[in-house]
C-alpha cells in the first residue's frame, strides 16, 4: 500500500519526532508527527483493479481529490512540443492532461500494454502545474510502443514537485497498469494517444484513476 522504502524513512523521522517530546516541546513533536502523517498519505500506493480487454487506455494518474482532474483535452500534432517523440509526422494525436492535487496517489501507471521504446528527461522550472507548464516544467518522457500504436506518458514536475522518478527503462516490456514512476509532491502527467484509430471515453473535468478509469478504447491499424 506504500512507495518501496517508505517504511523505513517514516521510522527515522519518528524516532527524531519522539526527541522534542521526550524534552518537553510537545508542539515541535505534534507539527513533526502531523508532517510525518502527510508524508506517508503522500506515497501510498494502492492496488487497483486493472481492466485487461484489448485495446483499452486507461488513466496514467490520479486526478481524484480536491482540484484534481482532467482539465484539458486537445488534439495535438508532430510539430507540437515533445510530439515528435511519439507521432510520425503528418499524424495527430490526442493529449489528455491530468492535474493531481498534493493529496492524489502520485504513482504512475501504463496506461497500455507494449515496449517502452523511449525515456527522455527535459530539465526546467518548477512552477505551478498550470498554463505553459507543458513546455517550460520539468518533465520525463515515457513512450510506449502497443499493437494499436505508439502511447507517450510526460510526467510534468510543479511548484512543489522537486524529483521525478522513473521505474522503467527503454527495451521493458509493461503490462496495462504496470507502474512506471511517480512525480514527489504534485504536480501533472500528460496522455498523448492516436487519433485516427482512437474513441476517447472521458471529457474535461472527470476524476480518474490511475490504472482503472477507461481513457480511450483503441481499433488495430488496418
Amino acid at each position: 500500500m506504500f512507495v518501496r522504502g517508505t517504511f523505513k524513512k517514516v521510522g527515522i523521522l519518528l524516532t527524531i519526532a519522539i526527541l522534542p517530546f521526550v524534552f518537553g516541546y510537545v508542539l515541535i513533536s505534534f507539527l513533526m508527527f502531523s508532517a510525518i502523517a502527510f508524508l506517508m498519505q503522500f506515497f501510498r500506493d494502492p492496488n487497483r483493479r486493472i481492466p485487461l480487454d484489448g485495446g483499452l487506455i486507461v488513466a496514467p494518474a490520479d486526478g481524484r481529490i480536491l482540484k484534481g482532474k482532467i482539465d484539458c483535452v486537445k488534439t495535438v500534432g508532430y510539430d507540437d512540443p515533445l510530439m515528435e517523440y511519439v507521432l510520425s509526422p503528418g499524424e495527430r494525436g490526442i493529449l489528455v492532461s491530468t492535474f493531481m492535487s498534493p493529496f492524489d496517489v502520485h504513482v504512475n501507471r501504463a496506461p497500455i500494454s507494449g515496449t517502452i521504446v523511449e525515456t527522455k528527461h527535459f530539465s526546467g522550472k518548477f512552477r505551478i502545474a498550470m498554463g505553459s507548464v507543458h513546455t517550460e516544467n520539468e518533465k520525463n518522457l515515457i513512450v510506449i510502443d502497443s499493437e494499436y500504436g505508439k502511447v507517450g506518458v510526460i510526467q510534468i514536475a510543479g511548484f512543489v514537485a522537486r524529483r521525478i522518478v522513473q521505474y522503467v527503462e527503454v527495451g521493458d516490456q509493461v503490462q496495462t497498469g504496470d507502474r512506471l514512476g511517480m512525480i514527489r509532491f504534485g504536480s501533472r502527467v500528460d496522455l498523448i494517444i492516436p487519433y485516427e484509430n482512437t474513441e476517447l471515453m472521458v471529457t474535461e473535468g472527470e476524476k480518474p484513476t490511475a490504472g482503472e478509469t477507461v481513457i480511450a478504447l483503441m481499433q488495430k491499424k488496418s
